[in-house]
């Protein structure tokens, strides 16, 4: 897999058995827009996965991004890790509202990138522990937004602090999300 494409587009949409991807509406002036990112994840050989993933949105596409782990975990380190690609969708999605608000403020930005540091911590599986207390956690998320600009300091601080605030992907970091997880066995919803 080492040679293989670790990102590409498809042609065709994304099809889950289990639910039903909601039509995107746009919304009415003053409302808020919601949309959904809907994927269908498989396991592959050893510790290698492939996800097809499409939001609803119009004129977004479908992408196949195929993760592994290192050999540690007992992978071939051919792909990023998923917490690789968790971290890195958090940089983007601020990026994104970074270089949003600089457009829409039309703010005097000469550079700038997110270095960030993701910590996390884990009870790994083993036969022996097969009855421990196991939590994953994420103990800490640190962001580090490095500008080059004429800009006052003023207008860079909001630009971050309204960056931060509409950046889906660290309020889902940040903030409690409701999660749900539901077991289909051979097809059929199990109670």
């Amino acid at each position: 897999m080492s040679n293989s494409v670790i990102v590409s587009k498809l042609e065709q949409t994304l099809t889950p058995e289990s639910f039903k991807v909601t039509p995107f509406e746009r919304p009415k002036q003053g409302e808020r827009m919601e949309f959904e990112v809907n994927l269908v994840a498989e396991s592959l050989d050893k510790m290698k996965k492939r996800a097809t993933v499409e939001p609803n949105l119009p004129s977004w596409g479908t992408f196949s991004i195929t993760c592994d782990e290192g050999g540690a975990l007992g992978g071939d380190d051919t792909a990023p890790p998923p917490l690789g690609y968790l971290a890195s969708g958090i940089a983007f999605c601020l990026l994104t509202h970074l270089s949003s608000f600089i457009r829409a403020k039309k703010l005097k930005i000469d550079n700038l990138r997110i270095e960030q540091r993701m910590k996390f911590s884990t009870s790994l599986v083993t036969e022996a522990e097969k009855d421990a207390d196991l939590h994953g956690n994420c103990d800490g998320l640190e962001t580090y937004v490095i500008v080059e600009s004429s800009e006052s300091e003023e207008n860079i601080r909001e630009l971050i602090k309204v960056s931060e605030q509409s950046c889906m992907a660290l309020q889902a970091i940040v903030n409690q999300t409701p999660q749900s997880t539901k077991l289909f066995i051979n097809g059929t919803a199990a109670s």
